[in-house]
């Protein structure tokens, strides 16, 4: 390999524990803003004299918002090191959160999603691909945690809407410019740059990237598909819509909890023994919900044994591929894609079940992304030692 390609690796990054504490706030700050907007619909569809669901195109707006940041900073990352991408994507959130603060009619809030969405995107993948890539054995224990700061604000998100009140949203989203602002001395601090192979040795992603692509997307699909359907089963079983909601609540928290907890497994068992055995629980737990007995339990459960999939599948993709950073960056289209295409398709198939088998139709994609990570420890362990 040449000299310029070793070069950008030997620039792999040390995190102090501040720049571990300024990523987990950041990590907690996407979160709360992510998860505010589904208690905000109703208060921006009076404000702005807008139907419901016409105020649900902020929805649309972050989301394309932040395809938007993860391509760009998939392409900044190949030239800048991390703390320049880092800023960016800071200063995006943080001009975003103050335009929807002071947004005074509906173009302009949607635009100001939009720039959110920006800097979410570039926050969410710059985020996880400099811990994943950085220096230290317990890098899954590491970005287990980092990502369940995420999973504690989302779960903070509509608490502070409700506490705040709808008509205080605004100091929510100056709360969140102002916290962003502030996280930026210390990301300016971030040393290295991630690893990027020279082009003319990189290529396309290869058949290994690709099904790991294919697990992450169904993956996200099956989280966001608990997310939409869990609630509308148990209600479809006898439960009151407010412990339908709570209890989907639990499923949110015991995802970010699961991943906390994730820091307590010992560092000598491999990635992929936790992703696939992770993968495998949660499609037994969602069948289990069949049961209406169950459900309730078991919704939870799936939270819980399903959090260590995304953040230890990253890690294990950095380490199989520990010179190309651009390897792991896949995942976070493919993720997207999960979380806007696979809950269409699980809507289609529960129409045709009914409620009764939303959970038969969960399991089932969660069943495939067991498969999907199966295929990739059986293809990986076919292939030169990295």
């Amino acid at each position: 390999m040449t000299s310029n390609a070793m070069t950008e690796f030997d620039e792999r990054t040390v995190l102090s524990r501040t720049a571990l504490a300024a990523i987990a706030a950041a990590f907690l700050l996407i979160g709360v803003v992510a998860s505010a907007y589904g208690p905000l619909l109703e208060f921006f569809a009076h404000r702005f004299s807008v139907t419901l669901p016409i105020a649900g195109g902020v929805l649309s707006a972050h989301f394309a918002g932040a395809l938007v940041g993860v391509l760009g900073t998939m392409r900044a990352m190949e030239r800048f090191p991390n703390r320049h991408m880092l800023v960016a994507a800071l200063g995006f959130l943080g001009l975003g959160c103050a335009l929807v603060a002071l947004a005074p009619t509906w173009p302009v809030l949607l635009a100001a999603v939009f720039v959110v969405g920006v800097g979410f995107g570039a926050l969410d993948i710059g985020l996880n691909q400099v811990v994943a890539h950085s220096a230290g054995k317990r890098r899954a224990a590491v970005l287990n945690m980092l990502n369940g700061s995420f999973g504690i604000g989302a779960v903070l998100g509509p608490i502070l809407v409700t506490v705040l009140g709808e008509h205080h949203f605004t100091l929510l989203y100056v709360g969140g410019a102002v916290l962003a602002i502030a996280l930026i001395p210390e990301t300016l601090r971030i040393p290295g740059r991630l690893p990027v192979a020279l082009r003319a040795t990189a290529g396309r992603p290869n058949a290994l990237i690709l099904i790991f692509v294919l697990a992450f997307t169904l993956y996200v699909g099956t989280e966001a598909g608990v997310g939409g359907w869990a609630p509308s089963h148990l209600e479809s079983i006898g439960l009151g819509s407010a412990s339908a909601a709570a209890l989907t609540s639990g499923f949110w928290l015991a995802l970010g909890l699961g991943r906390l907890l994730v820091a307590l497994l010992p560092s000598r068992i491999p990635e992929w023994v936790i992703v696939t055995t992770a993968s495998a629980l949660g499609a037994l737990s969602l069948l289990a919900a069949v049961s209406g007995r169950a459900a309730p339990i078991a919704y939870v459960v799936a939270g819980l044994v399903m959090a260590p999939i995304f953040p230890t599948g990253i890690v294990w993709l950095a380490k199989l591929l520990p010179r190309d950073a651009r390897a792991t960056s896949w995942l976070f289209p493919g993720a997207m894609l999960g979380g806007a295409l696979i809950p269409a398709a699980i809507g289609l198939a529960v129409a045709r079940t009914g409620l009764g088998g939303a959970p038969v139709v969960l399991s089932t994609v969660a069943l495939g992304t067991f498969l999907a990570f199966a295929f990739a420890r059986i293809l990986s362990s076919h292939q030169p030692s990295h």
